[in-house]
C-alpha cells in the first residue's frame, strides 16, 4: 500500500492526499499549484512502484519520511519544485537497478577539532558533507559528488550532470575513476557493507582535491537542487 505523501488521506483532484486538509505551508503550496499537485501525484506513483518491488518497506518507509521533513523545510515553490524532481529522479534509477549501490549516500562529519564561531555554527547543524549520487547500468557506475566544508559551502562539485565518477560494478562493489572540481584524480572503491557504503580513495595526482581518502557513508533520500548523473550503458 503506498504511503500517502501528505498524511491526509487520498481524494479525488489535486495532489496524492485530501487538500481540505492539508497542513503546513508546503502542502498549502501543492493544493494551490498545478505543477506542484502534479508532482505529488507523480511521486506517490513512482513511490508505490518502488514499495512493492522492495523487499525492505520499513527503510523505504523511512526513507520517505526523511525526505517529507525535508521537503518540509522548503521557503518556496522552486524548492519544493526541485525537491520532487531529484526525489522523483532518484526512485526512478532505483527502479531500473536493484543495485544496492544506486541512491544517494552521505558522509555528515562532527564538530571535533572546530572552534569558535565555527564550533557554534556546526551545534547548530551546520556540518561539513561528502555526498554521492549513483545510478548503475548493467556492470557500469556513474556517480556525481558534492563536498560541503567551512560549514555549509560546497567547494567541491560539479554543477550539471556529467558524472564525475565512472567504472565498473563487481556484486556489492565497485571501482571509479574520479575527478575533483580542482583538477585532483583518482580511483576509488566503493563496498556495502550492510546498509553503510564504505569509499577508499587513492590519488593519482598532486592537484587539490576536496574528496576524503576515506570514508563511510549513509542512504539519504534526495534533497532540493540535487541530482543523479547521467549514464550510458
Amino acid at each position: 500500500m503506498s504511503l500517502p505523501l501528505g498524511f491526509a488521506g487520498v481524494t479525488a483532484g489535486a495532489a496524492s492526499f485530501d487538500c481540505t486538509a492539508a497542513r503546513g505551508k508546503v502542502e498549502t503550496l501543492i493544493c494551490s499549484d498545478t505543477s506542484l499537485s502534479a508532482r505529488d501525484e507523480a511521486l506517490d506513483a513512482t513511490y508505490a512502484k518502488l514499495r512493492s518491488a522492495s523487499s525492505d518497506t520499513r527503510t523505504e518507509k523511512a526513507m520517505q519520511l526523511a525526505w517529507l521533513r525535508r521537503r518540509n523545510t522548503c521557503p518556496d515553490v522552486l524548492c519544493v519544485q526541485r525537491a520532487y524532481d531529484a526525489r522523483i529522479d532518484e526512485l526512478h534509477a532505483r527502479l531500473a537497478s536493484d543495485h544496492p549501490l544506486v541512491g544517494f549516500w552521505e558522509k555528515t562529519f562532527t564538530c571535533d577539532g572546530l572552534s569558535d564561531i565555527y564550533a557554534e555554527r556546526c551545534k547548530q547543524g551546520e556540518r561539513d558533507r561528502f555526498q554521492l549520487s549513483i545510478v548503475v547500468l548493467g556492470g557500469r557506475i556513474c556517480a556525481l559528488h558534492a563536498v560541503s566544508a567551512n560549514m555549509g559551502n560546497r567547494v567541491d562539485e560539479v554543477e550539471d550532470r556529467q558524472p564525475s565518477m565512472t567504472g565498473t560494478t563487481d556484486g556489492n562493489d565497485a571501482t571509479v575513476h574520479f575527478r575533483s572540481t580542482w583538477d585532483g584524480t583518482g580511483t576509488a572503491v566503493l563496498h556495502i557493507e550492510g546498509k553503510s557504503l564504505h569509499w577508499k580513495a587513492t590519488p593519482e595526482n598532486q592537484e587539490p582535491s576536496y574528496i576524503p581518502d576515506d570514508a563511510v557513508l549513509q542512504r539519504v533520500p534526495a534533497g532540493p537542487g540535487d541530482r543523479m548523473p547521467e549514464c550510458h550503458a
